[in-house]
Protein backbone atom coordinates (compact mmCIF):
# COMPACT_ATOMS: atom_id res chain seq x y z
CA UNK A 1 0.00 0.00 0.00
CA UNK A 2 1.36 3.31 -0.93
CA UNK A 3 2.25 5.72 1.91
CA UNK A 4 0.17 9.11 2.22
CA UNK A 5 1.91 12.10 1.76
CA UNK A 6 1.18 15.35 3.56
CA UNK A 7 -0.20 17.91 1.36
CA UNK A 8 2.44 20.68 1.14
CA UNK A 9 0.10 22.98 -0.90
CA UNK A 10 -0.12 26.79 0.32
CA UNK A 11 2.17 25.92 3.09
CA UNK A 12 5.33 28.71 4.05
CA UNK A 13 6.27 27.29 7.13
CA UNK A 14 6.97 23.64 9.28
CA UNK A 15 6.71 23.34 12.84
CA UNK A 16 8.53 20.18 13.49
CA UNK A 17 8.35 18.27 16.79
CA UNK A 18 11.59 16.64 17.98
CA UNK A 19 10.87 13.51 19.90
CA UNK A 20 9.69 10.66 18.00
CA UNK A 21 9.53 12.72 14.79
CA UNK A 22 13.28 14.05 14.46
CA UNK A 23 14.84 12.12 17.47
CA UNK A 24 14.37 8.65 18.25
CA UNK A 25 13.15 8.47 21.71
CA UNK A 26 11.94 5.11 24.09
CA UNK A 27 10.79 6.47 28.09
CA UNK A 28 10.57 2.84 28.61
CA UNK A 29 14.87 2.48 28.88
CA UNK A 30 14.60 5.61 31.22
CA UNK A 31 12.07 3.68 33.19
CA UNK A 32 14.07 0.09 33.25
CA UNK A 33 17.29 2.42 34.28
CA UNK A 34 15.51 4.15 37.02
CA UNK A 35 14.53 0.48 38.22
CA UNK A 36 17.56 -0.67 38.31
CA UNK A 37 18.85 2.37 40.10
CA UNK A 38 17.19 0.70 42.89
CA UNK A 39 13.49 2.60 43.95
CA UNK A 40 12.56 2.82 47.67
CA UNK A 41 10.37 0.23 48.99
CA UNK A 42 6.71 1.84 48.62
CA UNK A 43 7.36 4.39 46.21
CA UNK A 44 5.11 4.57 43.22
CA UNK A 45 8.11 6.46 40.87
CA UNK A 46 6.46 7.39 38.35
CA UNK A 47 2.71 7.07 38.56
CA UNK A 48 2.05 9.21 41.48
CA UNK A 49 0.61 12.47 41.08
CA UNK A 50 3.85 14.24 42.48
CA UNK A 51 5.78 12.57 40.00
CA UNK A 52 3.40 13.66 36.84
CA UNK A 53 3.88 17.63 38.27
CA UNK A 54 6.92 17.53 38.56
CA UNK A 55 7.79 16.29 35.10
CA UNK A 56 5.88 19.13 33.34
CA UNK A 57 7.28 21.53 35.85
CA UNK A 58 10.56 20.33 34.71
CA UNK A 59 9.11 20.56 31.18
CA UNK A 60 7.97 24.02 32.17
CA UNK A 61 10.96 25.36 33.79
CA UNK A 62 9.34 26.16 36.76
CA UNK A 63 12.06 23.71 38.52
CA UNK A 64 15.97 23.77 38.49
CA UNK A 65 17.10 20.28 37.47
CA UNK A 66 19.03 20.18 40.61
CA UNK A 67 15.34 20.48 41.84
CA UNK A 68 14.43 17.13 39.67
CA UNK A 69 17.57 15.40 40.48
CA UNK A 70 16.97 15.96 44.23
CA UNK A 71 13.43 15.34 43.91
CA UNK A 72 14.44 11.78 41.84
CA UNK A 73 17.27 10.89 44.69
CA UNK A 74 14.98 10.94 47.75
CA UNK A 75 12.81 8.37 45.80
CA UNK A 76 16.02 6.11 45.22
CA UNK A 77 17.78 3.96 47.44
CA UNK A 78 21.00 6.00 49.39
CA UNK A 79 23.87 6.09 47.31
CA UNK A 80 22.98 6.72 44.03
CA UNK A 81 24.43 9.66 42.29
CA UNK A 82 23.06 12.94 40.59
CA UNK A 83 25.20 11.99 37.61
CA UNK A 84 23.27 8.35 37.84
CA UNK A 85 20.33 9.75 38.01
CA UNK A 86 21.23 12.20 34.33
CA UNK A 87 22.39 9.01 32.85
CA UNK A 88 19.07 7.27 33.60
CA UNK A 89 16.73 10.06 32.48
CA UNK A 90 18.92 10.43 29.24
CA UNK A 91 18.68 6.83 28.47
CA UNK A 92 15.39 7.61 26.59
CA UNK A 93 17.22 9.56 24.05
CA UNK A 94 18.17 7.60 21.02
CA UNK A 95 19.42 9.00 17.28
CA UNK A 96 18.89 11.09 14.84
CA UNK A 97 19.05 9.53 11.54
CA UNK A 98 20.76 11.17 8.93
CA UNK A 99 17.89 10.98 6.47
CA UNK A 100 16.01 13.05 8.78
CA UNK A 101 18.69 15.75 8.98
CA UNK A 102 19.23 15.66 5.09
CA UNK A 103 15.19 15.84 4.88
CA UNK A 104 15.43 19.35 6.56
CA UNK A 105 18.54 20.82 4.79
CA UNK A 106 15.74 20.53 1.52
CA UNK A 107 13.03 21.66 2.91
CA UNK A 108 15.14 24.09 4.24
CA UNK A 109 15.73 25.45 0.68
CA UNK A 110 11.77 25.90 0.13
CA UNK A 111 10.07 26.54 3.68
CA UNK A 112 10.41 28.58 7.14
CA UNK A 113 11.19 25.29 8.88
CA UNK A 114 10.59 25.66 12.74
CA UNK A 115 11.25 23.19 15.84
CA UNK A 116 8.53 23.25 19.19
CA UNK A 117 9.24 21.03 21.88
CA UNK A 118 8.21 19.91 25.11
CA UNK A 119 11.28 19.02 26.74
CA UNK A 120 14.15 20.01 29.80
CA UNK A 121 17.23 21.29 30.56
CA UNK A 122 18.47 17.62 31.38
CA UNK A 123 17.60 16.58 27.92
CA UNK A 124 18.52 19.19 26.40
CA UNK A 125 22.17 19.43 27.16
CA UNK A 126 22.69 15.91 26.45
CA UNK A 127 20.94 15.93 22.70
CA UNK A 128 22.43 19.21 21.61
CA UNK A 129 25.99 18.09 22.35
CA UNK A 130 25.06 14.82 20.93
CA UNK A 131 23.73 16.35 17.61
CA UNK A 132 27.10 18.92 17.53
CA UNK A 133 29.53 15.71 18.07
CA UNK A 134 27.58 13.66 15.27
CA UNK A 135 26.96 16.31 12.52
CA UNK A 136 29.52 18.90 13.20
CA UNK A 137 27.08 21.81 13.23
CA UNK A 138 24.71 22.93 15.44
CA UNK A 139 21.03 21.75 15.70
CA UNK A 140 19.49 25.36 15.47
CA UNK A 141 21.40 25.94 11.84
CA UNK A 142 18.63 23.44 10.21
CA UNK A 143 15.84 26.05 11.44
CA UNK A 144 15.09 29.50 11.53
CA UNK A 145 13.94 29.71 15.33
CA UNK A 146 13.81 26.70 18.28
CA UNK A 147 11.16 26.77 21.22
CA UNK A 148 11.77 24.90 23.89
CA UNK A 149 9.38 24.50 26.69
CA UNK A 150 11.43 24.98 29.52
CA UNK A 151 12.79 28.16 27.98
CA UNK A 152 9.59 29.50 27.04
CA UNK A 153 7.69 28.12 30.25
CA UNK A 154 4.43 26.83 28.02
CA UNK A 155 3.59 23.12 27.27
CA UNK A 156 1.81 21.31 24.55
CA UNK A 157 -0.97 20.58 24.50
CA UNK A 158 -1.98 24.47 25.94
CA UNK A 159 -3.42 26.45 22.72
CA UNK A 160 -1.52 29.06 24.70
CA UNK A 161 1.93 27.74 23.17
CA UNK A 162 0.78 27.83 19.57
CA UNK A 163 -0.49 31.37 19.81
CA UNK A 164 3.07 31.72 21.14
CA UNK A 165 4.97 30.61 18.49
CA UNK A 166 2.74 32.25 15.85
CA UNK A 167 3.03 35.49 17.30
CA UNK A 168 6.92 35.21 17.97
CA UNK A 169 7.78 34.40 14.70
CA UNK A 170 4.87 36.18 12.53
CA UNK A 171 3.38 33.03 11.08
CA UNK A 172 0.35 33.11 9.40
CA UNK A 173 -1.94 29.56 10.66
CA UNK A 174 -3.31 28.77 7.08
CA UNK A 175 0.05 28.71 5.71
CA UNK A 176 1.92 26.92 8.66
CA UNK A 177 2.12 22.81 8.97
CA UNK A 178 2.90 21.18 12.95
CA UNK A 179 3.84 17.53 12.43
CA UNK A 180 3.76 15.77 15.84
CA UNK A 181 3.76 12.24 16.83
CA UNK A 182 0.97 13.17 19.47
CA UNK A 183 -2.81 13.51 18.51
CA UNK A 184 -3.45 16.32 21.58
CA UNK A 185 -1.00 17.94 20.79
CA UNK A 186 -1.66 17.91 16.82
CA UNK A 187 -5.68 18.61 18.18
CA UNK A 188 -4.59 21.76 20.35
CA UNK A 189 -2.67 22.82 16.77
CA UNK A 190 -5.73 22.88 14.77
CA UNK A 191 -7.75 24.24 17.52
CA UNK A 192 -5.61 27.96 16.86
CA UNK A 193 -5.91 27.21 12.85
CA UNK A 194 -2.25 25.37 12.44
CA UNK A 195 -2.83 22.84 9.85
CA UNK A 196 -1.71 19.75 11.93
CA UNK A 197 -0.39 16.46 10.86
CA UNK A 198 -0.74 13.46 13.40
CA UNK A 199 2.48 11.11 12.57
CA UNK A 200 1.83 7.99 13.81
CA UNK A 201 3.77 5.01 14.98
CA UNK A 202 5.98 3.50 11.77
CA UNK A 203 5.80 6.47 9.36
CA UNK A 204 8.97 8.68 8.99
CA UNK A 205 8.79 12.57 7.86
CA UNK A 206 11.55 11.04 4.85
CA UNK A 207 8.64 9.32 3.13
CA UNK A 208 6.05 11.66 4.22
CA UNK A 209 7.34 14.94 2.60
Amino acid sequence: MQQEKINLSGIKNIIFDFGQVLLNIDPQLSARAFAGLGVRDGIDFWGSRSSSETLIDLEKGAISPDDFRNNVLEKLIPGVTAQQVDDAWNALLLDLPGCRVEKLKSLGAMYRLFLLSNTNQIHYDCYIDRFQKEFGFRLGELFEKLWFSHQIGLVKPDPEIFRFVLNDAGLKPEETLFIDDTLVHVEAARSVGINAWHLKPGTDICDLL
